[in-house]
């Protein structure tokens, strides 16, 4: 995958983080390949949350330069409702695109199949989703749900996931 062109501001800190000792203006951005980023602000610059800014190589309008990759223990409460509806919003539009990574998700060793790795997908269910996988590849959300019997949706489970996978708390990554 290259590198990511645009990102969404979640939070705008006009000083900065709290432990940072440069109290300059920053934000925390969520980018399109889904990673969360602290970026330092150009001078005299103000951004919203929701905003669309442009993180690429070229001349940049808002951002100076990223400073990290962070975790989302670093948003307070309304950057994590962003965070969270964001993810919800790249969920629903790039359905066609999750469900490929689900159809081509296979073993990661003798132990642990990748499909394991989804929230609510125990030993039986990965058995089921294989099965039905091998009947036919899943073609939507809804499909996936109707032939699988996921009761929690697997658009809901691949948005845990994500979350999951944002904390850097699993050394396993399938969407990120």
């Amino acid at each position: 995958m290259g590198k990511d062109e645009y990102a969404y501001v979640l939070e705008y800190l006009p000083f900065g983080l709290q432990d940072s000792k440069d109290r300059k203006a920053t934000a925390i951005v969520l980018t399109d390949s889904l990673g969360l980023l602290l970026v330092a602000l150009k001078k005299d610059v103000k951004v919203d949350p929701g905003m669309k800014v442009y993180i690429g190589e070229n001349k940049r309008e808002e951002v100076h330069h990223i400073i990290q990759r962070i975790t989302p223990d670093k948003l307070n409460g309304t950057g994590l409702q962003m965070l969270t509806d964001k993810i919800h919003e790249i969920v629903a539009e790039n359905e066609s695109n999750y469900i490929s990574i689900i159809n081509r998700l296979g073993p990661i060793n003798v132990r642990l199949h990748s499909l394991a790795l989804i929230p609510g997908a125990g030993k039986k269910m990965v058995q089921k989703i294989m099965e039905e996988r091998s009947k036919g590849e899943f073609k939507s959300y809804k499909d996936f749900d109707d032939r699988v019997g996921f009761t929690s949706g697997i658009a809901k489970s691949i948005e845990n996931r994500i979350k999951e996978e944002l904390d850097n708390t699993d050394k396993y990554k399938i969407f990120t």
